[in-house]
């Protein structure tokens, strides 16, 4: 695979020292320098020096000289992939996911929840490597063009609250799932579902405890529907959306005639919780072949044995297209398996999504 070289910038040394032996330890990675932001003086001239092909850049609040970089990054050296290193705190979370939205490829929690302690270096391995080496294979058109959550947000088409009038659809249940990539798309696709959505709607990220909280309430405030950190046993109701939360697997069930969701602590799947197949998996049981899967931006195999079972059992899914995705590769597994009815630009998702429930009422032909 292609070298990745990696500038790293963080406030602790001790993190830069740590991450400095972890990232030149690996032989498809490149270590351009390692500097604490005290260091940094002129970002310009160090990128200049050091010629990077992705930066990792640790920021601990919103209102930091860290943010600062990242604003100045996106501005002058849109090409260049910027993952942030954020703590394990709701701060945390409203910075990593302000760092997104303003164009941030990823983010990678570095610190615990209750002590605030540096997290192993087997933490690191785990989450910040796989990201740097999907660098080569990340979007750049969609990185220059700035093309990001806070700037497109108004520009997406929405569905008119009367489109499901009279409709009887054969769908039952919505699932988004997304991993790299799929946050500034999940708030493109919200903003544009109309509020008379007739179906619930569960969505699956990626993302760690107190950071899935910061994201349901902010999603809540862009969305005509209404958004909702899932809870173990909340009943699925029309025009809600669920947004499964970090450290649980979500599944669904019929109980005393009523669909819920349950939570529940299960081993990784793929090195993911929660986990894409573990949610479209449940669905066999309760909603049967009622289901419309939608696949945003991501990589990984998490998602790809739901899908599976979701065609089986003659449920439909779309997916994100290539060029409006960040990382294609989950998308385009989907697409390579057959296993999708159609790939759309994320501008035109929430309206195919709209069309698919309210003609799902058809066979699908096979």
């Amino acid at each position: 695979m292609e070298n990745v070289n990696v500038l790293l910038i963080d406030p602790n040394q001790t993190l830069v020292n740590n991450l400095a032996d972890i990232i030149d330890n690996d032989k498809d990675l490149i270590l351009s320098g390692a500097f604490t932001t005290d260091q940094v003086k002129e970002i310009d001239h160090l990128i200049s020096e050091r010629s990077p092909n992705a930066i990792v850049l640790g920021i601990d609040n919103p209102e930091s000289k860290e943010m600062d970089f990242l604003y100045h990054l996106r501005r002058d050296h849109p090409r260049i992939p910027v993952l942030v290193m954020t703590t394990h705190s709701e701060i945390g979370a409203v910075t990593a996911l302000s760092a997104l939205k303003k164009g941030a490829v990823e983010y990678i929690v570095k610190t615990t929840t209750l002590s605030g302690t540096i997290l192993p270096d087997e933490h690191f391995k785990g989450r910040l490597i796989p990201v740097l080496k999907a660098v080569p294979r990340l979007n750049r058109n969609l990185l220059v063009r700035g093309s990001f959550s806070d700037k497109a947000i108004k520009p997406v088409p929405t569905i008119p609250t009367d489109f499901f009038k009279d409709a009887e659809n054969r769908i039952k249940l919505l699932v988004i799932a997304g991993c790299l990539g799929g946050v500034p798309s999940l708030y493109m696709l919200l903003a544009s579902l109309p509020e008379s959505l007739p179906v619930p709607v569960i969505v699956v990220q990626h993302m760690p405890d107190i950071y899935t909280s910061v994201l349901a309430k902010q999603l809540n405030e862009i969305s005509g529907l209404q958004v909702v950190e899932t809870t173990n046993g909340i009943e699925l109701k029309p025009g809600t959306v669920y947004i499964t939360p970090g450290k649980y697997h979500a599944s669904t069930r019929t109980i005393i005639g009523k669909k819920v969701i349950t939570l529940h602590h299960g081993p990784k799947i793929h090195g993911f919780r929660p986990s894409i197949d573990v949610l479209l998996q449940s669905t066999q049981n309760t909603y049967q072949g009622n289901v419309l899967a939608v696949y945003l931006s991501g990589g990984g195999n998490d998602g790809i044995d739901g899908a599976k079972i979701i065609d089986f059992s003659g449920g439909h899914i779309i997916v994100q297209n290539k060029n409006s995705s960040l990382l294609a590769d989950l998308p385009w597994k989907i697409e390579s398996l057959g296993l999708h009815e159609g790939s759309y630009p994320i501008e035109r998702l929430g309206h195919e999504i709209s069309k698919k429930i309210k003609q799902g009422s058809y066979n699908k032909v096979y």
